[in-house]
């Protein structure tokens, strides 16, 4: 898939997200998880503001790709060196963003490091999600230093917490490496389906 940036709208509310009528697709983790090297991975060029500093995204950011879907960089959470009433207004935002956006919303990328054990927070917001019946992909980051057994492994730990928890269907996942280019394929293919559905309803 050849993608090009035909648009590009930072917002603080959803109210005033573009109106395209077109499915998006919201990528949004803990703050360091690699998600702006993930993003541009996956555009295959810089958009995405890269930073050894966590919590540099503090916007809602559409990219409007080929005129005909979107990809929406969300803030990370969970960093600290922001002031609680800022850390407040993102988590509002964000959140706002979930309940509110509606159709447009085909799917959440929720971005996970597969080289930590399960982190609370992590597990508090796919629970939110899940709670709010909004649909989701586990989508493991920083795989490279990983065999295939120990990333499975990993996989199984959130599938038990979820199962032990009573969370209902667990999530499909996808793993990837921004280093390696590793899962870039298999999330433009969950796009490319989504899309098609999309068209279709």
């Amino acid at each position: 898939m050849k993608m090009i940036i035909t648009d590009f709208y930072s917002n603080t509310n959803v109210l005033h997200c573009p109106n395209n009528n077109s499915p998006e697709y919201a990528f949004i983790g803990r703050s360091n998880v690699g998600k702006s090297s993930l993003i541009n991975m996956i555009l295959n060029q810089k958009i995405a503001r890269t930073s050894s500093k966590p919590g540099k995204t503090q916007l809602i950011n559409h990219m409007v790709i080929n005129n005909s879907w979107s990809l929406v960089d969300l803030p990370g959470y969970g960093y600290a060196k922001i002031s609680k009433t800022k850390k407040a207004e993102i988590l509002k935002m964000t959140r706002e963003y979930f309940l509110q956006r509606g159709k447009p919303l085909a799917a959440v990328f929720f971005l996970i490091d597969i080289r930590i054990p399960p982190q609370k927070i992590d597990l508090e917001w796919m629970k939110w999600l899940v709670k709010n019946q909004i649909y989701f992909i586990r989508t493991f980051t920083k795989s490279d230093n990983l065999n295939a057994s120990k990333v499975q492994q990993k996989i199984k730990e959130y599938n038990k917490h979820m199962n032990d928890n009573s969370w209902g269907k667990i999530p499909e996942s996808i793993t990837t490496s921004s280093k390696k280019r590793i899962g870039k394929d298999e999330i433009l293919q969950k796009i490319i389906q989504l899309n098609t559905l999309f068209q279709n309803m």
